[in-house]
């Protein structure tokens, strides 16, 4: 988490918010969607944000639970990847999962 920068997160976060539908006009199951897309993307990004304000002391504690949820938000920004404003260079990952061995991590390039 600790190669993310500020930026990469407020760019991403920007991004995502900005494809999320507001759900108060909508109704029925495209209402319910937007309203789970965006509850998602805010758990996702109160937990990198805790994380990153965390005491270094706790950081350790919040660190996994912080790299799953960007990673999380970062598959969620992807869906629009092919949009121009797709933030390409902020969204990436922490950890590349092996399909073979998904608890086993290895750092992402870069």
């Amino acid at each position: 988490m600790e190669r993310i920068t500020e930026d990469q997160v407020a760019r991403l976060v920007r991004f995502v918010f900005a494809r999320i539908p507001d759900a108060e006009p909508l109704q029925g199951e495209a209402r319910r969607t937007a309203t789970a897309l965006r509850l998602a993307a805010l758990k996702q990004i109160g937990a990198v944000r805790f994380h990153r304000n965390a005491p270094p002391e706790r950081a350790t504690e919040t660190e996994l639970h912080a790299t799953a949820s960007w990673n999380l938000l970062v598959a969620l920004a992807e869906v629009w990847q092919d949009h121009p404003e797709f933030p390409a260079d902020a969204a990436i990952e922490t950890f590349e999962f092996d399909c073979e061995s998904p608890l086993s991590t290895t750092p992402a390039d870069g």
